[in-house]
């Protein structure tokens, strides 16, 4: 295709794999003056006039729903291809492992991964502020209660949701702005959790995984991307489970205390930084 003019305004990323021949053939049925434009694995679809912006994408919508589910995520890699291209979501993924393994298996060492520091006495624990700890210049503390994971089922809820959603965000963005989002979203939802909660020992990545639901949420709305297209129904089912474990029916029924202040803050996060990530894509490939 020829150079497009500083009129024209890209609207998304198409895998170059992807049948979207209707698509295409509905925007000439409706007059809408589109170009593609071949860039690495992806078309890039352009149009002349920016006030049908909101038209195509209502379309990109509807059409994106005659994917095969294959297509509705990243673009089809083996598994070995998809392992290289995700380094960060690999270290997070076996970060928590250690954290679980930590838990289980080396309790005393557990303390130093903890957002306050604490003393075993007998049977109880007596926190120390964090600000202490804060103060001695022990800042990893607002990262690494993410590791932290207190059974199986916690490791293997947040893993999988790490998995699903991270790979998406770091194949299509890179590992830098991955690692970038992940320690900001970790550092708001630990200190919501903090400040919500006071002395207490939390941790868990589920305040990262709904960071990385709310970034993908408003990324997606903002500037649309196929990769970032999730399966119907998940966000729906996030929320309410976020809503159930905030309503207090979580804890009721699996007899455990929920960390509800980081994942919504988290959750909080990851939509202010999807904006923003969105706001930058959308600048940058519009010409």
């Amino acid at each position: 295709m020829s150079e497009l003019d500083s009129t024209w305004t890209h609207v998304a990323d198409i895998p170059a794999q992807l049948d979207m021949g209707d698509l295409y053939t509905r925007l000439n049925s409706l007059g809408i003056s589109h170009q593609l434009k071949l860039h690495g694995e992806w078309v890039q679809l352009w149009i002349e006039q920016p006030e049908q912006l909101p038209q195509v994408i209502s379309l990109l919508e509807e059409a994106r729903s005659t994917f095969s589910p294959a297509m509705s995520g990243p673009p089809a890699l083996s598994f070995q291809q998809q392992l290289h291209k995700v380094p960060v979501v690999l270290i997070l993924l076996l970060l928590s492992v250690t954290g679980a393994a930590l838990v289980s298996h080396a309790f005393p060492l557990v303390h130093w991964l903890t957002f306050q520091d604490y003393l075993l006495v007998g049977e109880s624990i007596r926190f120390e502020y964090a600000e202490i700890a804060l103060g001695r210049g022990e800042y990893w503390r607002l990262v690494t209660p993410v590791f932290l994971h207190f059974g199986i089922f916690h490791l293997a809820f947040n893993g999988l949701w790490l998995w699903e959603l991270g790979r998406r965000i770091e194949t299509l963005a890179g590992s830098l702005h991955m690692l970038m989002i992940v320690l900001l979203m970790a550092i708001a939802s630990n200190l919501g959790q903090y400040l919500w909660s006071g002395p207490a020992l939390f941790g868990g990545m589920s305040g990262v995984v709904y960071g990385l639901l709310g970034y993908i949420w408003i990324r997606n709305r903002v500037y649309p991307s196929p990769i970032l297209s999730l399966p119907g129904g998940l966000l729906g089912f996030m929320l309410i489970w976020l809503l159930a474990g905030m309503s207090g029916f979580m804890e009721l029924l699996m007899g455990v205390n929920i960390a509800n202040a980081a994942h919504a803050i988290g959750l909080i996060s990851g939509m202010v930084l999807g904006g923003w990530a969105g706001a930058i894509a959308t600048g940058g490939h519009r010409q």
